[in-house]
């Protein structure tokens, strides 16, 4: 007999379900993703030719998988939340910093600090990336879907599973 929670596997499944579709968005309607993922990118044209169906979605889908993922690393409810809400915090300060007049600053003096390794792997999020409005909104999108799922999924107790 093994104790599961089931509340932990339906966020951990919401979360891992949401970077999947993020991935899924970045290779299949993107002609340039994340250099990590360039090596498994497998652009559909038709997919692509839709930026307005597909283009904010990676953000709402990171950020509601990763709020679910540190809200259950948390040892309250109430930490739960406020570790999303720090993540949510995180993702808008990140979707703010592709604007021009902060990515041209960053994109300057940046790579010195971070070393050669680390900014060919993250500069692109800066230097190709560009700032848009309904990212900052799929940003709070995907964070109130995430704290709400971690408010209104109760917490219970560990169930015996044969």
């Amino acid at each position: 007999m093994m104790l599961v929670n089931t509340t932990l596997r339906l966020r951990l499944g919401i979360a891992a379900v949401s970077l999947a579709a993020a991935v899924a968005v970045y290779c299949l309607a993107r002609y340039y993703p994340p250099t990590l993922l360039e090596p498994i990118r497998a652009t559909q044209a038709t997919l692509a030719a839709l930026p307005g169906l597909f283009g904010s979605l990676p953000s709402l889908f990171y950020i509601l998988a990763i709020g679910l993922l540190v809200g259950c690393c948390a040892d309250t409810p109430a930490g739960a939340r406020l570790h999303c809400s720090l993540w949510i915090g995180v993702g808008l300060a990140l979707e703010l910093s592709q604007h021009p007049l902060i990515a041209a600053p960053l994109s300057t003096w940046l790579p010195a600090v971070l070393g050669d390794p680390a900014w060919t792997l993250i500069g692109p999020y800066w230097l190709r990336g560009s700032f848009d409005p309904a990212d900052l909104l799929a940003t709070l999108g995907g964070g109130a879907v995430a704290l709400a799922i971690l408010a209104y999924t109760r917490e219970n107790k560990h169930e015996a599973v044969r």
